[in-house]
């Protein structure tokens, strides 16, 4: 179970290390119907992870993907591959951040996020977990990296894998629905630090994702 676990993990903080849905939560937090676009959210980017998740566990275990996902030192290096892009693409962010003075302008679709409705807050909030290139490809890694597990341990670290990988959009919803007016007022100074320095919050995130994903297949080459 603990190996099962831990071996999601950094495919849980390659999900969570983008700042734009945290942005786009927080503004869903200022809309009329806050309180329950919030959740909402919340419930999109959770069903979106999990259904990626247990489909791509399903299909492997019926032999429709392969489920050799950790074994051998051609992965390892894949590995270690992905890590060093990874960290280059940490490197490219933070050259951007600068470039940008830190005024880099945040994608127009976000411009009506106070203004969605539960419902379609719920979906785009599935589309960006689910769908999203970077974030799909991330969680059928962690499934298939499940392929050997059993059917409740497969199930308890896919768990645990989306509430790391949606953690960052739960906390403002969480501190919303137990602070009002309090957690507005935070909240509204964590979304303008977020709007000017979220390529430099990106740049962390990819770097440490980077390094766990670089260390991982060292210690698998290192190990055989």
């Amino acid at each position: 179970m603990g190996g099962a676990v831990a071996g999601v993990v950094p495919y849980a903080l390659g999900v969570a290390a983008s700042p734009l849905p945290i942005i786009a939560v927080i503004l869903v937090l200022f809309s009329d119907r806050a309180r329950i676009a919030g959740p909402a959210f919340l419930a999109g980017a959770l069903a979106g992870v999990i259904a990626v998740g247990a489909a791509v566990y399903i299909l492997t275990g019926y032999g429709y993907l392969d489920g050799e996902h950790q074994g051998g030192t051609v992965s390892q290096i894949v590995h270690i591959a992905v890590g060093l892009v990874l960290v280059y693409a940490a490197w490219m962010h933070l050259v951007r951040h600068r470039r940008a003075d830190g005024q880099h302008a945040m994608p127009k679709w976000m411009a009506s996020a106070d203004r969605w409705s539960p419902v379609k807050a719920a979906i785009l909030a599935l589309l960006m977990y689910g769908v999203d290139p970077k974030n799909l490809a991330l969680c059928v890694g962690a499934a298939k990296s499940l392929a050997s597990s059993s059917t409740v341990v497969a199930m308890v670290a896919l768990s645990f894998f989306a509430v790391v990988a949606c953690l960052p959009v739960a906390v403002p919803v969480v501190l919303y629905l137990a602070g009002g007016d309090r957690a507005t007022r935070h909240l509204d100074r964590l979304k303008t630090w977020l709007s000017k320095h979220h390529l430099l919050v990106m740049a962390g995130l990819l770097l440490v994702f980077g390094i766990l994903l670089i260390s991982h297949g060292l210690r698998g080459i290192l190990g055989h």
